[in-house]
């Protein structure tokens, strides 16, 4: 699912109504107010699976790093970068690595934002040259191990998609694209969906694969490979604007991108294609459809990691719940040569 897109760590920041130079901005202290329109912020970035950085300021509006820095900044780093304003996003140009500000702690959220394609057409076309010549979609920096397994096991057995997929089933995937950015991170890699796909589908036969995603802009060299990616290994691509809400009073403005319809529809309309459905979502927004097809004689799973699985989910399904930690080894993209 995409939900209304929920705050990122990060946010702080801190007007300027004259930046100064980059070789000046050494001296500057972490910035302790919040500004949707600041010209400099320091914030803090968190990798993609399609290998974006990504932030947000505290109004909603999505931040993402300029393409000709994308490698410079790592999954967790604060930098203080200097933005360029569009109508629904920012690019975010990196000036100095910082620390995170004293004192400060923020929460980690219930889920990424969407997987966003960045960068307007102009910037981005300038740039494919340059980021075509980086072939890995992830960033360069791994995320950190995951926890020791504990996966579903019958007398000391693991159980896998091959145990419970039937020879004469016919299985379709569904992966909320946002909920499983963060899912995955949580368990420590990204994953290389072709494989995801060969597992899950076991030794039935594969009906259709489908992957929903939110679209901050509409073309972006990254975000496009990726996506060609999964349209070449099988999967359908859902993708939806964001959509821009202006409050007429106050003038604030808020994003929106929510896919739990597209999904819900594309698991009930093409109910008589397969008769075992992998769910990759922990939200437990999708409790009554999963309901509802188990109603109709579908075995449907859910596939998510231990912090974004929620109980509703995680009760209503069919057993079991395949967590994404106790699979590393299996769906783990492969390490691109240095």
């Amino acid at each position: 699912m995409v939900p209304s897109l929920p705050p990122l760590r990060g946010g702080w920041t801190t007007s300027l109504p004259n930046p100064p130079s980059p070789t000046s901005l050494s001296h500057l202290p972490h910035p302790c107010a919040m500004n949707e329109e600041s010209d400099v912020v320091t914030i803090q970035f968190h990798a993609q699976a399609d290998g974006r950085k990504v932030s947000r300021l505290s109004g909603g509006k999505v931040v993402l790093v300029d393409l000709a820095f994308v490698d410079q900044v790592q999954d967790g780093d604060w930098w203080l970068v200097r933005l360029r304003h569009k109508e629904t996003f920012a690019i975010a140009e990196p000036v100095e690595k910082r620390k995170a500000p004293p004192g400060v702690t923020l929460p980690v959220p219930p889920q990424t934002a969407p997987t966003l394609a960045p960068a307007s057409p102009a910037s981005a076309t300038a740039l494919t040259t340059q980021v075509s010549a980086n072939v890995a979609l992830a960033p360069k920096s791994a995320p950190k191990p995951a926890s020791k397994s504990t996966a579903f096991e019958v007398q000391g057995m693991m159980i896998e998609p091959n145990d419970i997929v039937r020879g004469s089933d016919r299985v379709a995937i569904f992966v909320d694209g946002a909920n499983m950015d963060y899912a995955f991170r949580e368990a420590g890699y990204f994953a290389d969906f072709r494989k995801v796909r060969d597992f899950f589908v076991g030794k039935g036969t594969f009906y259709a694969g489908f992957y929903y995603v939110a679209d901050v802009t509409a073309t972006d060299p990254i975000q496009t490979r990726f996506l060609d990616f999964l349209s070449y290994s099988g999967y359908i691509v859902r993708r939806k604007p964001v959509k821009v809400i202006t409050d007429h009073e106050t003038g604030e403005r808020s994003f929106k991108a929510n896919l739990d319809t597209e999904i819900v529809l594309d698991m009930v309309n093409t109910v008589s294609n397969y008769d075992v459905a992998f769910l990759f979502s922990g939200d437990s927004d999708f409790e009554r459809a999963v309901d509802l097809l188990r109603s109709r004689g579908k075995r449907v799973y859910v596939v998510s990691s231990r912090r974004t699985l929620s109980r509703e989910l995680s009760y209503i399904s069919d057993k079991p719940v395949f967590l994404l930690e106790d699979f590393r080894s299996l769906l783990a993209r492969d390490e691109k040569p240095a």
